[in-house]
């Protein structure tokens, strides 16, 4: 099955050659879920890396009854836990649908074995694994140094589509803020932009 988005994501980090797409390509089967379910629990094992062809996602940690949110996905980007599927060990986190969501997943035995094969593919995995890093890091720097008007506004210029998918609870959590003092920024942020 080729998808010419996910070929695209994944030459915007490191191209494959043609015979590594095809194979690469090859592993990936078709799953949906609706809107609000759980693709992963917390204490499962992660069973797939995800392309995400359409929806929204979101991931999150539950402690005492309040999600803590880490990240979203969204059309033509990656998605999944990554610690769980890389070291096949129970979840800490949660994964559901924000949006009735079409993704494409590969298992763990046949992305191990496209990297071991495919040297292309081996050196995107590494770049990938490295800009998630980069990005995790300075999302600490924006959460330990920005107020809450440069973070909403950081993440609007990053990904405007995102602040008109996610509803503005979950918004309001990844950005490390109160759903009112959201709202302030939002409409001081559509003020100025207008």
């Amino acid at each position: 099955m080729l998808h010419p988005e996910m070929r695209k994501a994944i030459a915007a980090v490191h191209p494959l050659d043609d015979d590594s797409w095809a194979a690469f390509a090859a592993c990936w089967v078709p799953m949906s879920y609706s809107k609000n379910e759980i693709i992963t629990r917390e204490g499962e094992t992660e069973r797939y890396f995800y392309f995400v062809l359409d929806g929204v996602q979101r991931l999150y940690h539950l402690q005492d009854g309040q999600e803590h949110i880490l990240g979203f996905s969204f059309d033509h980007s990656f998605s999944g836990v990554f610690d769980s599927f890389l070291k096949q060990r129970p979840a800490t986190l949660f994964l559901d649908a924000i949006t009735d969501s079409r993704m494409l997943a590969i298992t763990l035995a046949d992305f191990t074995r496209m990297v071991e094969e495919h040297p292309t593919v081996e050196r995107w995995f590494r770049k990938f694994l490295a800009e998630i890093l980069i990005g995790r890091l300075e999302r600490e720097v924006e959460l330990l140094s920005c107020t809450a008007e440069e973070r909403f506004r950081r993440v609007f210029q990053r990904s405007p589509r995102a602040v008109q998918l996610i509803p503005s609870k979950h918004l309001a959590s990844y950005l490390g803020m109160a759903p009112e003092t959201l709202s302030r920024v939002k409409q001081k942020v559509w003020n100025d932009n207008s």
